[in-house]
């Protein structure tokens, strides 16, 4: 089911861009102003000289490690293999006047994070506590998985070229604009699982449980971003615990590419 839900995200996020990014491409209509996803809501809107609220479709893949106690890159968890993942949509206010060189986005978002786990251990939770622990299997592979809904919220730099349209419509553009964005997110934890994988009597055997862990139902954190137009590098820092009231005291820290 989550994974039918994030698929069913993703397309909708790209009709969203591609609709934003094609609207105008034809020559009937290359003086319009381009769609946006508020003009939905609002008919009036699409013929105002001037918005200060823009939306965007927003798709991040990377790198994920969860670090702390003691823990480095690589040392718990293999660095390829354990990933990012985000979908979600982005509203963009400016906060200037007369001009868009900062502005503050913000949103909703929908983010996968996994755990490759080394050697033949896995996550297992006894007394209401988890822990990382070796069991008597020669796995193929074990890893973790967090699905999260979070609202992000961000402080954007980056000036765009204001743009005239027809009939006086003037709109900022940041295709060709670098931008550097800081601020965080705040969610909650929806699910998570543990899946293994190792191979039994000539067969190979997946088991996965899902189950909440014993993991701490709220999570926040820091995130910054820089690139130009829709690219840009991001890199994100959990602030709370994967788990609560655990040996395992440690943050999950992802990296990768983000486009809007």
């Amino acid at each position: 089911m989550k994974k039918q839900l994030l698929f069913a995200i993703a397309i909708g996020l790209t009709t969203i861009m591609t609709a934003q990014d094609n609207d105008g491409d034809s020559s009937e209509d290359k003086n319009k102003a381009p769609v946006d996803f508020l003009d939905v809501f609002d008919n009036s809107r699409r013929n105002k000289e001037m918005v200060c609220t823009t939306t965007d479709g927003i798709f991040a893949i990377g790198w994920n490690q969860a670090l702390g106690n003691g823990n480095g890159i690589g040392d718990n968890y293999r660095f390829w293999g354990s990933a990012s993942l985000e979908f979600g949509i982005q509203f963009s206010t400016r906060l200037l006047e007369n001009s868009d060189a900062v502005r503050l986005n913000y949103g909703v978002a929908m983010r996968w994070q996994s755990l490759r786990i080394r050697g033949n251990r896995l996550f297992a939770t006894q007394d209401n506590v988890t822990d990382l622990e070796t069991i008597n299997l020669d796995l193929d592979k074990s890893s973790f998985s967090q699905f999260t809904l979070i609202a992000p919220v961000h402080l954007e730099f980056g000036k765009g070229e204001l743009k005239e349209y027809a009939n006086g419509i003037k709109r900022y553009d940041r295709d060709d604009s670098w931008v550097v964005g800081v601020g965080g997110y705040l969610g909650t934890n929806a699910s998570s699982a543990q899946q293994i994988k190792y191979e039994r009597e000539g067969r190979n055997v997946r088991n996965t449980i899902e189950n909440d862990f014993e993991m701490e139902p709220f999570v926040y954190g820091l995130s910054a971003y820089v690139g130009k137009g829709d690219f840009q590098i991001f890199a994100t820092y959990g602030l709370n615990d994967v788990f609560k009231n655990s040996p395992v005291q440690e943050q999950m820290v992802s990296i990768g590419f983000r486009f809007q």
